[in-house]
């Protein structure tokens, strides 16, 4: 072979390389995804937000943020395009979640949840159990699949269900610390109620003769009926839904049949 032909292919040979190199230098590199893109609320109750943080519920995030004064805070923020495909919030506040919660390192661990906002956020939320908290109001409107309610010692004055058709189970104990106590509740659009526990309030008489799927549980007790006396079973419900709970094998506590 003739030495420059050699010399040519040498040289060809690199220049090819070196646009090859090029062409890989020149690929267009992703652009970094913002992990706060999104995450748009933010929660004004810490105990509320740690608490989701703490049970790993996709699209709530902490953060760092400095304040106006240069000081540093964690703040809890949501995604309110991925918390809709969350269907439980477990949030119960009792004296062994306390104990839990201490024992991973949550700052807020004995922090009772006051506030609940963000809360609508999650409308694919099937079960909602918020015990021992401190929440005084509730609003569920956006909530229209929720199944399971359970917040028993909590002191929300006014509760609304109306808006969650779906609903098959209701636990409300009252809180001995609440202002004020439930003494009328709307269950005329809850008809695929089944279990019903509304312990310890202020009622007197309470209308269930669209509740026609109660099976595993109606109790009343503790409530002063119609004579003011917590400790008789006297509140009124329809005989049929009497035999039928107590034909299933349910709990039926401080009611008679009409």
């Amino acid at each position: 072979m003739h030495p420059s032909f050699g010399f040519l292919s040498t040289a060809a040979a690199c220049v090819f390389l070196f646009v090859s190199c090029a062409k890989t230098d020149d690929v267009d590199l992703p652009i970094p995804v913002d992990p706060n893109e999104g995450y748009t609320f933010q929660v004004p109750d810490r105990a509320f937000g740690e608490y989701m943080v703490y049970r790993g519920i996709p699209g709530v995030q902490q953060r760092m943020d400095t304040l106006e004064t240069g000081a540093l805070q964690t703040n809890f923020y949501l995604n309110p395009d991925l918390v809709v495909g969350v269907n439980a919030l477990s949030l119960s506040k009792t004296s062994s979640n306390v104990s839990a919660l201490e024992a991973a390192g949550v700052a807020t661990a004995a922090q009772k949840i006051q506030d609940l906002s963000g809360v609508e956020f999650f409308t694919g939320l099937d079960t909602l159990i918020v015990t021992s908290n401190d929440l005084v109001s509730l609003d569920l409107s956006a909530n229209i699949d929720l199944v399971e309610l359970s917040m028993n010692f909590c002191k929300v004055e006014a509760l609304d269900v109306t808006g969650c058709p779906n609903l098959k189970k209701l636990r409300f104990r009252a809180s001995s610390q609440a202002n004020a106590l439930l003494s009328d509740i709307d269950l005329s659009n809850n008809l695929q109620l089944r279990h019903l526990h509304l312990r310890s309030h202020a009622f007197t008489s309470i209308d269930l003769s669209a509740n026609t799927a109660l099976i595993e549980e109606v109790d009343l007790s503790e409530n002063p009926g119609p004579d003011g006396n917590s400790g008789t079973s006297d509140i009124v419900i329809p005989a049929a839904i009497y035999d039928q709970v107590q034909a299933g094998g349910g709990v039926l506590l401080g009611v008679i049949p009409e």
